[in-house]
Protein backbone atom coordinates (compact mmCIF):
# COMPACT_ATOMS: atom_id res chain seq x y z
CA UNK A 1 0.00 0.00 0.00
CA UNK A 2 0.79 3.37 -0.76
CA UNK A 3 2.48 5.70 1.57
CA UNK A 4 2.85 8.50 0.04
CA UNK A 5 4.03 9.96 -3.33
CA UNK A 6 7.81 10.56 -4.35
CA UNK A 7 9.24 14.02 -5.39
CA UNK A 8 9.07 13.33 -8.81
CA UNK A 9 5.61 11.45 -8.78
CA UNK A 10 3.88 14.77 -7.35
CA UNK A 11 5.65 16.89 -9.84
CA UNK A 12 4.65 15.06 -12.80
CA UNK A 13 1.03 14.61 -11.35
CA UNK A 14 0.73 18.39 -10.81
CA UNK A 15 1.98 18.96 -14.35
CA UNK A 16 -0.79 16.79 -15.92
CA UNK A 17 -3.51 18.76 -14.24
CA UNK A 18 -1.59 22.09 -15.14
CA UNK A 19 -0.63 21.17 -18.41
CA UNK A 20 -2.95 18.44 -19.56
CA UNK A 21 -2.81 18.79 -23.50
CA UNK A 22 1.59 18.25 -23.27
CA UNK A 23 2.75 15.09 -24.26
CA UNK A 24 5.38 13.75 -22.19
CA UNK A 25 8.51 15.49 -23.69
CA UNK A 26 6.59 18.77 -23.41
CA UNK A 27 6.22 17.82 -19.57
CA UNK A 28 9.53 16.80 -19.06
CA UNK A 29 10.92 20.38 -20.15
CA UNK A 30 8.28 21.84 -17.52
CA UNK A 31 8.82 19.92 -14.67
CA UNK A 32 12.63 18.93 -15.04
CA UNK A 33 11.67 15.17 -14.74
CA UNK A 34 13.22 12.90 -17.28
CA UNK A 35 11.54 11.87 -20.06
CA UNK A 36 11.77 8.02 -19.52
CA UNK A 37 10.58 8.83 -16.15
CA UNK A 38 7.40 11.10 -16.65
CA UNK A 39 6.53 8.02 -19.34
CA UNK A 40 6.70 5.35 -16.08
CA UNK A 41 5.16 7.82 -13.80
CA UNK A 42 2.20 8.78 -15.98
CA UNK A 43 1.42 5.35 -16.38
CA UNK A 44 1.33 4.28 -12.88
CA UNK A 45 -0.44 6.91 -11.58
CA UNK A 46 -2.98 6.05 -13.86
CA UNK A 47 -3.04 2.40 -13.30
CA UNK A 48 -3.62 3.06 -9.74
CA UNK A 49 -6.24 5.90 -10.02
CA UNK A 50 -4.95 8.88 -9.34
CA UNK A 51 -6.14 10.38 -12.21
CA UNK A 52 -8.21 10.12 -15.22
CA UNK A 53 -8.09 12.31 -18.87
CA UNK A 54 -11.52 13.82 -19.77
CA UNK A 55 -12.80 16.33 -22.73
CA UNK A 56 -14.94 18.95 -21.54
CA UNK A 57 -17.45 19.81 -24.13
CA UNK A 58 -17.74 24.08 -24.53
CA UNK A 59 -21.85 23.51 -24.50
CA UNK A 60 -22.54 27.07 -25.03
CA UNK A 61 -21.22 27.44 -28.34
CA UNK A 62 -23.57 24.05 -28.79
CA UNK A 63 -26.47 26.78 -28.47
CA UNK A 64 -26.98 25.89 -24.32
CA UNK A 65 -27.38 28.64 -22.33
CA UNK A 66 -27.05 27.55 -18.90
CA UNK A 67 -25.17 25.83 -16.12
CA UNK A 68 -27.00 24.66 -13.30
CA UNK A 69 -25.35 23.65 -10.13
CA UNK A 70 -27.67 21.76 -7.87
CA UNK A 71 -27.43 20.93 -3.79
CA UNK A 72 -29.12 20.50 -0.70
CA UNK A 73 -30.17 17.46 2.18
CA UNK A 74 -30.97 14.15 2.91
CA UNK A 75 -33.63 13.11 5.96
CA UNK A 76 -31.14 11.20 7.73
CA UNK A 77 -33.46 8.63 8.24
CA UNK A 78 -34.47 7.89 4.47
CA UNK A 79 -34.23 4.75 3.10
CA UNK A 80 -30.08 3.93 1.32
CA UNK A 81 -32.30 2.72 -1.28
CA UNK A 82 -34.67 5.94 -2.02
CA UNK A 83 -31.39 7.94 -2.57
CA UNK A 84 -29.80 5.62 -5.05
CA UNK A 85 -33.51 5.83 -6.75
CA UNK A 86 -33.18 9.69 -6.62
CA UNK A 87 -29.52 9.29 -8.73
CA UNK A 88 -31.11 6.91 -11.24
CA UNK A 89 -33.92 9.56 -11.67
CA UNK A 90 -30.97 12.27 -12.08
CA UNK A 91 -29.50 10.26 -14.89
CA UNK A 92 -32.58 9.75 -16.43
CA UNK A 93 -34.11 12.98 -16.32
CA UNK A 94 -31.23 15.75 -16.19
CA UNK A 95 -29.58 14.84 -20.14
CA UNK A 96 -27.08 17.63 -19.29
CA UNK A 97 -25.72 16.15 -15.65
CA UNK A 98 -21.76 15.41 -15.68
CA UNK A 99 -20.94 15.62 -12.08
CA UNK A 100 -22.71 14.63 -9.20
CA UNK A 101 -21.27 14.09 -5.53
CA UNK A 102 -23.33 12.42 -2.78
CA UNK A 103 -22.82 12.02 0.61
CA UNK A 104 -25.46 10.30 3.34
CA UNK A 105 -26.85 13.58 4.61
CA UNK A 106 -25.52 16.05 1.02
CA UNK A 107 -25.44 15.84 -2.59
CA UNK A 108 -24.26 18.13 -5.45
CA UNK A 109 -24.59 18.48 -9.25
CA UNK A 110 -23.21 20.12 -12.14
CA UNK A 111 -25.28 20.10 -15.12
CA UNK A 112 -26.21 21.97 -18.78
CA UNK A 113 -29.27 23.41 -19.73
CA UNK A 114 -30.23 24.57 -22.65
CA UNK A 115 -32.31 27.18 -21.56
CA UNK A 116 -34.56 27.83 -18.84
CA UNK A 117 -37.20 26.12 -19.40
CA UNK A 118 -35.22 22.92 -20.01
CA UNK A 119 -34.00 22.97 -16.93
CA UNK A 120 -37.72 23.76 -14.99
CA UNK A 121 -39.01 20.80 -16.79
CA UNK A 122 -36.50 18.56 -15.28
CA UNK A 123 -36.29 20.12 -11.97
CA UNK A 124 -40.01 19.87 -11.53
CA UNK A 125 -40.35 16.25 -12.85
CA UNK A 126 -37.89 15.17 -10.32
CA UNK A 127 -39.55 17.30 -7.17
CA UNK A 128 -42.79 15.65 -8.04
CA UNK A 129 -41.66 11.93 -7.94
CA UNK A 130 -40.12 12.45 -4.62
CA UNK A 131 -43.09 14.48 -3.35
CA UNK A 132 -44.45 11.79 -2.10
CA UNK A 133 -41.48 10.59 0.28
CA UNK A 134 -39.28 11.37 3.09
CA UNK A 135 -36.01 11.71 1.24
CA UNK A 136 -35.47 15.22 1.77
CA UNK A 137 -37.64 15.74 5.09
CA UNK A 138 -38.35 19.27 5.58
CA UNK A 139 -35.01 20.62 4.24
CA UNK A 140 -35.07 22.44 0.69
CA UNK A 141 -33.08 22.29 -2.68
CA UNK A 142 -31.35 25.17 -4.32
CA UNK A 143 -30.51 26.19 -7.63
CA UNK A 144 -28.00 28.02 -8.64
CA UNK A 145 -28.19 29.11 -12.56
CA UNK A 146 -25.28 30.40 -13.92
CA UNK A 147 -26.24 32.26 -17.44
CA UNK A 148 -23.31 31.64 -19.85
CA UNK A 149 -22.83 34.47 -20.66
CA UNK A 150 -22.80 36.45 -17.60
CA UNK A 151 -21.02 33.67 -15.88
CA UNK A 152 -16.73 33.20 -15.36
CA UNK A 153 -15.68 29.69 -14.99
CA UNK A 154 -12.47 30.18 -13.01
CA UNK A 155 -12.38 26.77 -11.65
CA UNK A 156 -13.68 24.00 -14.08
CA UNK A 157 -12.39 20.86 -13.07
CA UNK A 158 -9.24 22.14 -12.68
CA UNK A 159 -7.12 20.47 -9.99
CA UNK A 160 -3.98 21.97 -10.28
CA UNK A 161 -4.36 24.60 -7.53
CA UNK A 162 -5.30 22.31 -4.93
CA UNK A 163 -1.78 20.13 -5.82
CA UNK A 164 0.24 23.32 -5.66
CA UNK A 165 -1.14 24.01 -2.04
CA UNK A 166 -0.44 20.58 -1.19
CA UNK A 167 2.91 20.00 -2.96
CA UNK A 168 4.19 23.25 -2.28
CA UNK A 169 4.77 23.96 -5.72
CA UNK A 170 4.71 28.43 -6.30
CA UNK A 171 2.40 29.44 -9.52
CA UNK A 172 1.32 32.09 -10.63
CA UNK A 173 -2.53 32.65 -9.89
CA UNK A 174 -4.52 34.70 -12.98
CA UNK A 175 -8.20 35.04 -13.37
CA UNK A 176 -8.37 34.68 -17.10
CA UNK A 177 -11.96 32.79 -17.83
CA UNK A 178 -13.76 35.29 -20.38
CA UNK A 179 -17.78 35.00 -20.21
CA UNK A 180 -19.10 32.50 -22.46
CA UNK A 181 -21.09 34.08 -25.71
CA UNK A 182 -23.66 31.51 -26.52
CA UNK A 183 -23.61 30.31 -30.15
CA UNK A 184 -24.88 27.56 -32.40
CA UNK A 185 -21.56 26.17 -34.45
CA UNK A 186 -22.54 24.52 -37.55
CA UNK A 187 -20.73 21.01 -37.74
CA UNK A 188 -20.64 18.16 -40.65
CA UNK A 189 -21.92 14.56 -39.86
CA UNK A 190 -18.34 13.89 -39.35
CA UNK A 191 -17.26 16.46 -37.30
CA UNK A 192 -19.98 15.49 -35.01
CA UNK A 193 -19.05 11.75 -34.93
CA UNK A 194 -15.62 12.57 -34.24
CA UNK A 195 -16.30 15.66 -31.76
CA UNK A 196 -18.70 12.74 -29.74
CA UNK A 197 -16.06 10.50 -29.89
CA UNK A 198 -13.48 12.42 -28.64
CA UNK A 199 -15.74 13.62 -25.73
CA UNK A 200 -16.90 10.16 -25.16
CA UNK A 201 -13.61 7.93 -25.28
CA UNK A 202 -10.94 11.08 -23.84
CA UNK A 203 -8.22 8.27 -23.52
CA UNK A 204 -8.63 6.45 -26.71
CA UNK A 205 -5.70 7.32 -29.21
CA UNK A 206 -6.16 8.67 -32.91
CA UNK A 207 -5.63 5.13 -34.27
CA UNK A 208 -8.25 3.46 -31.53
CA UNK A 209 -10.35 6.02 -32.09
CA UNK A 210 -10.50 5.89 -35.73
CA UNK A 211 -11.75 2.04 -35.44
CA UNK A 212 -14.51 3.51 -33.76
CA UNK A 213 -15.24 6.23 -35.76
CA UNK A 214 -14.51 5.29 -38.97
CA UNK A 215 -12.63 8.60 -39.30
CA UNK A 216 -8.83 8.16 -40.57
CA UNK A 217 -6.59 9.20 -38.17
CA UNK A 218 -5.40 12.08 -39.92
CA UNK A 219 -8.65 13.36 -40.01
CA UNK A 220 -9.65 12.83 -36.37
CA UNK A 221 -6.07 14.55 -35.67
CA UNK A 222 -6.80 17.47 -37.65
CA UNK A 223 -10.44 17.97 -36.02
CA UNK A 224 -9.00 17.18 -32.64
CA UNK A 225 -6.96 20.15 -33.29
CA UNK A 226 -9.27 22.85 -35.09
CA UNK A 227 -12.20 21.66 -32.41
CA UNK A 228 -9.28 22.74 -29.46
CA UNK A 229 -8.45 25.87 -31.04
CA UNK A 230 -12.00 26.70 -31.54
CA UNK A 231 -13.19 26.54 -28.08
CA UNK A 232 -15.28 23.37 -28.45
CA UNK A 233 -13.62 20.67 -26.54
CA UNK A 234 -10.98 21.32 -23.16
CA UNK A 235 -8.58 18.31 -22.03
CA UNK A 236 -8.73 17.98 -18.40
CA UNK A 237 -7.03 15.53 -15.71
CA UNK A 238 -9.78 14.85 -12.75
CA UNK A 239 -7.39 13.77 -9.83
CA UNK A 240 -8.52 11.45 -6.96
CA UNK A 241 -8.08 14.40 -4.23
CA UNK A 242 -8.09 11.64 -1.68
CA UNK A 243 -5.14 9.55 -2.38
CA UNK A 244 -3.07 12.50 -2.16
CA UNK A 245 -4.42 13.51 1.18
CA UNK A 246 -7.15 15.52 1.19
CA UNK A 247 -10.00 14.62 3.36
CA UNK A 248 -12.80 17.02 3.38
CA UNK A 249 -14.85 18.99 0.42
CA UNK A 250 -15.90 22.22 1.30
CA UNK A 251 -18.84 23.56 -1.03
CA UNK A 252 -19.62 27.43 -0.81
CA UNK A 253 -22.60 29.39 -2.37
CA UNK A 254 -22.19 32.92 -2.18
CA UNK A 255 -25.20 35.90 -3.41
CA UNK A 256 -23.02 39.28 -4.35
CA UNK A 257 -24.52 42.67 -3.10
CA UNK A 258 -25.75 45.16 -5.68
CA UNK A 259 -23.11 47.17 -4.07
CA UNK A 260 -20.01 45.12 -5.19
CA UNK A 261 -18.80 46.66 -8.65
CA UNK A 262 -17.58 44.19 -11.27
CA UNK A 263 -13.95 45.23 -10.55
CA UNK A 264 -14.28 44.27 -6.86
CA UNK A 265 -15.69 41.02 -7.97
CA UNK A 266 -12.64 40.53 -10.20
CA UNK A 267 -10.48 41.42 -7.16
CA UNK A 268 -12.60 39.03 -4.70
CA UNK A 269 -12.26 36.22 -7.36
CA UNK A 270 -8.44 36.59 -7.72
CA UNK A 271 -7.67 36.74 -4.18
CA UNK A 272 -10.19 33.75 -3.56
CA UNK A 273 -8.39 31.64 -5.86
CA UNK A 274 -5.08 32.46 -4.34
CA UNK A 275 -6.25 31.27 -0.80
CA UNK A 276 -8.53 28.41 -1.84
CA UNK A 277 -7.29 25.10 -3.01
CA UNK A 278 -10.63 25.28 -5.33
CA UNK A 279 -10.75 22.34 -8.09
CA UNK A 280 -14.80 24.43 -9.02
CA UNK A 281 -15.44 27.77 -9.21
CA UNK A 282 -17.88 29.74 -11.29
CA UNK A 283 -19.15 33.37 -10.82
CA UNK A 284 -21.81 35.14 -12.12
CA UNK A 285 -23.07 38.72 -12.10
CA UNK A 286 -25.53 37.63 -8.76
CA UNK A 287 -23.88 34.80 -7.15
CA UNK A 288 -20.69 32.40 -6.89
CA UNK A 289 -20.38 28.76 -6.16
CA UNK A 290 -16.95 27.30 -4.99
CA UNK A 291 -15.48 23.75 -4.43
CA UNK A 292 -12.37 23.11 -2.62
CA UNK A 293 -10.32 20.29 -0.85
CA UNK A 294 -8.33 20.85 2.53
CA UNK A 295 -6.62 18.27 4.04
CA UNK A 296 -7.86 18.97 7.63
CA UNK A 297 -10.84 21.40 9.54
CA UNK A 298 -8.28 23.62 10.84
CA UNK A 299 -7.06 24.01 7.46
CA UNK A 300 -10.59 24.71 5.82
CA UNK A 301 -10.89 27.17 8.63
CA UNK A 302 -8.25 28.96 8.19
CA UNK A 303 -9.42 29.41 4.56
CA UNK A 304 -12.77 30.70 5.66
CA UNK A 305 -11.74 32.89 7.84
CA UNK A 306 -9.26 34.80 5.20
CA UNK A 307 -11.89 34.56 2.82
CA UNK A 308 -14.43 36.08 5.27
CA UNK A 309 -12.19 38.83 6.12
CA UNK A 310 -12.04 39.51 2.09
CA UNK A 311 -15.79 39.86 1.49
CA UNK A 312 -17.05 41.38 4.41
CA UNK A 313 -14.13 44.32 4.55
CA UNK A 314 -15.72 44.81 0.67
CA UNK A 315 -19.06 43.87 1.31
CA UNK A 316 -18.99 42.17 -1.79
CA UNK A 317 -21.60 39.30 -0.41
CA UNK A 318 -25.03 39.47 0.63
CA UNK A 319 -26.11 37.27 3.96
CA UNK A 320 -24.32 34.16 5.21
CA UNK A 321 -22.64 32.26 2.30
CA UNK A 322 -24.01 28.69 2.36
CA UNK A 323 -21.62 26.25 3.24
CA UNK A 324 -21.36 22.37 3.25
CA UNK A 325 -18.72 20.30 4.25
CA UNK A 326 -18.36 16.65 2.98
CA UNK A 327 -15.80 13.96 4.42
CA UNK A 328 -14.38 12.44 1.40
CA UNK A 329 -14.27 8.87 2.84
CA UNK A 330 -18.30 8.95 2.90
CA UNK A 331 -18.57 10.39 -0.69
CA UNK A 332 -19.34 9.12 -3.52
CA UNK A 333 -19.18 10.65 -7.22
CA UNK A 334 -21.77 8.15 -9.19
CA UNK A 335 -21.13 10.60 -11.68
CA UNK A 336 -17.36 12.44 -12.16
CA UNK A 337 -17.09 14.76 -15.24
CA UNK A 338 -18.68 12.06 -17.89
CA UNK A 339 -20.00 14.54 -20.60
CA UNK A 340 -21.25 11.62 -22.56
CA UNK A 341 -25.57 11.96 -22.77
CA UNK A 342 -24.73 15.84 -22.57
CA UNK A 343 -22.60 16.23 -25.97
CA UNK A 344 -25.10 12.83 -27.71
CA UNK A 345 -27.77 15.52 -26.79
CA UNK A 346 -26.30 18.57 -27.54
CA UNK A 347 -24.99 17.23 -31.00
CA UNK A 348 -28.95 15.73 -31.58
CA UNK A 349 -30.20 19.04 -31.42
CA UNK A 350 -27.87 21.20 -33.58
CA UNK A 351 -29.49 22.11 -37.04
CA UNK A 352 -28.91 20.06 -40.13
Amino acid sequence: MRKGLTENERRVLYGLAKYPTLNDRGLSERTGVKHSTITAIRRRLHQEGYFKTVRIPAVYRLGYELTVVGYGRYNPSADGGLRKRFIDAMKRENKGLYYFLTSPDFFLFVSASKNYTSFRRWAERLEFEFSDTDLFGNSTRTWAVFPHGTTKPVRHFDYSRPLSLLFGIGEKITEEAPFQKVEVRELTKKERTVLKGLVDHPEFTDAALSERTNASRQAISSMKKRFEKAGLIRTARVVDLGKVGYRIYSFVHMMFSPKSTPKARIEGTRKALEVAPSFLASVGNSESIWCSAHRNFDEYSKARKALGSLYAGREYVVGEPEVELVALNEADTPVNCDFSNLIGEALDGLPV
